[in-house]
């Protein structure tokens, strides 16, 4: 509940803020035709503005996929981070993965659907697939953690770049991941005891007949962890999992054409009609006069 109000309130805040200064990066992944090819644009055409903008999901996705699923930026720049940045992100992911899982087999179990091996061929693949995705998530987010930790304190440059905050979020998460990971290796092989656990929220407190869960102190540790990483999350900058959306759509690749009358000139006049109160005493700005007023009137070194 804390993650979906928290993350809720954060898109709200981000939706509501004055309009971006573009970069109008290109290439724009989202551009449609053979110009997406070159890294082109729409506005090489002549009187583009009369033309319909047609933009391409296909070629937004076939970038995307890749930058999230394989951390390809990274991999590009930063060889050495990527090693241990991506079966970190990778591992967070299948662990996502597990939990859709696990809700799923939750779901079944309340209709009546078992999960275990030699069940139903739909019991079967999701108790199987459920294991798969478990151990790779836990393992290589295990993995991942503790390098990225490592990193930032055994690489001098990263350091300067690290607040206490970093090392916080990754002692965090890398306590969640080991003890996630012994309770699988000596108590919950096939995280029935998780699946168990879901089932009890989704009937508030029913316990599937003929199924008995172990309760574990490392199970009911990962339980509470992982329960703390939720809440936690969207009150951080570790959001940037789902706000780097409005980092690429309205900052680097936004190139909706500012028309007479259309919502980007309403924003501009907007944003025009704000009075700056910046430090710097050769703008000018001390909180009364607006943008139109510092742009036009020079600054006090040019006078």
């Amino acid at each position: 509940m804390i993650f979906l109000l928290a993350a809720g309130l954060r898109i709200y805040k981000q939706m509501k803020l004055p309009l971006h200064l573009r970069w109008e990066l290109y290439p724009a992944k989202h551009e449609a035709g053979k110009k997406a090819e070159y890294g082109g644009s729409y506005m090489e055409e002549l009187n583009w503005w009369e033309k319909e903008k047609k933009k391409s999901l296909y070629n937004e996705l076939k970038f995307m996929i890749p930058e999230i699923l394989f951390l390809r930026g990274v991999f590009a720049e930063n060889r050495k981070l990527w090693w241990v940045s991506f079966p970190f992100h990778f591992g967070l992911y299948m662990l996502l993965a597990t939990l859709f899982l696990l809700f799923m087999g939750a779901v079944g179990m309340a209709l009546g659907v078992r999960i275990a091996s030699g069940s139903s061929a739909c019991g079967s693949f999701l108790y199987y697939l459920t294991i798969l995705t478990g151990f790779i998530g836990l393992t290589l987010g295990t993995i991942g953690g503790l390098g990225l930790l490592g990193r930032r304190l055994g690489d001098q440059e990263l350091r300067k770049y690290s607040s206490l905050a970093d090392y916080f979020n990754l002692i965090l998460f890398s306590f969640f991941l080991i003890s996630a990971l012994l309770a699988w290796l000596f108590h919950d092989h096939a995280f029935d005891g998780a699946r168990a656990y879901i089932y009890a929220l989704l009937t508030i407190g029913g316990q599937p007949e003929g199924y008995s869960s172990p309760h574990t102190f490392l199970g009911q540790l990962a339980i509470v962890l992982a329960s703390l990483l939720a809440a936690y999350i969207p009150l951080t900058h570790m959001s940037h999992m789902f706000m780097k959306y409005f980092i690429y759509h309205d900052v680097r690749w936004e190139d909706t054409p500012n028309l007479k009358g259309s919502r980007i000139e309403a924003a501009v006049l907007q944003n025009l009609g704000l009075k700056p109160n910046w430090a710097a005493p050769h703008i000018g700005a001390d909180g009364k006069k607006t943008w139109v007023d510092l742009a036009t009137s020079g600054s006090k070194e040019s006078k």
